[in-house]
């Protein structure tokens, strides 16, 4: 059964809903211009402006896949209602987008990140990412300690001309205010750009989430972070 969480808010004309099929090219393009310069794309992706058609093809999957499962995953988009260029009467296109694992021990297919066909990955770095990744709910991992009473913001962003408008705090707070009543942590594993976006709304930070791979020197690093509920 799908979890109920409260409707999504909206602010300074934008709003926020739930993301549908119909939405998967803008999304994907989302995804791509907004992580231009996302340190764990950057590291596992790494070939994407070489293959873009490839890369496309790849993250669209990935998206098809969250809501494929939605009793463990929300995925949201923002929309403005006036867009720069927009034809006037225009449906407004979606401009952000967020996804949350709102039922992180629930269990769902793998996902299929087509490492033997794609050519816009490092594979030995998507396999490093998706170890260390896979670890923050079990013992010693980061997020074990509140295991299934959290919600775990997974992806957030919002194309660069909209940004600093507040876009990133509504979607954030979908999440906070789903689970305020539970008195339910939020935790994120976040983005040196995101960092700046969660510190302002109170998280704190609980450690740093390195990804490596093996005989490798390269690497990259998350901020993990959470916010305590209250009501």
């Amino acid at each position: 059964m799908t979890n109920i969480f409260p409707p999504p808010p909206s602010t300074q004309g934008y709003s926020l809903r739930k993301a549908n099929e119909n939405d998967l090219d803008d999304i994907t393009k989302i995804h791509i211009e907004g992580f231009v310069e996302e340190p764990m794309d950057n590291y596992c992706y790494p070939y994407r402006f070489d293959h873009t058609e490839d890369h496309f093809r790849w993250m669209k999957e990935e998206y098809q896949y969250y809501l494929d499962n939605p009793e463990k995953f929300a995925l949201h988009v923002a929309e403005a209602p006036e867009q720069p260029g927009g034809a006037e009467g225009a449906r407004p296109k979606p401009m952000a987008i967020a996804v949350w694992n709102t039922n992180v021990l629930a269990k769902a297919p793998p996902l299929n990140r087509g490492l033997d066909q794609r050519k816009d990955a490092n594979k030995k770095h998507v396999e490093a990412y998706a170890k260390v990744s896979g670890k923050r709910y079990q013992p010693h991992g980061f997020f074990y300690e509140w295991t299934e009473k959290q919600i775990t913001l997974s992806v957030l962003t919002v194309l660069p001309k909209f940004r600093r408008q507040g876009v990133g705090t509504m979607m954030t707070r979908w999440g906070i205010d789903a689970v305020k009543e539970k008195r339910w942590p939020v935790t994120v594993c976040a983005s040196p750009m995101g960092r700046l976006l969660y510190a302002h709304l109170k998280f704190e930070v609980i450690g740093i989430e390195v990804i490596q791979a093996e005989d490798e020197e390269e690497s990259f690093s998350s901020t993990v972070m959470v916010l305590f509920s209250e009501v």
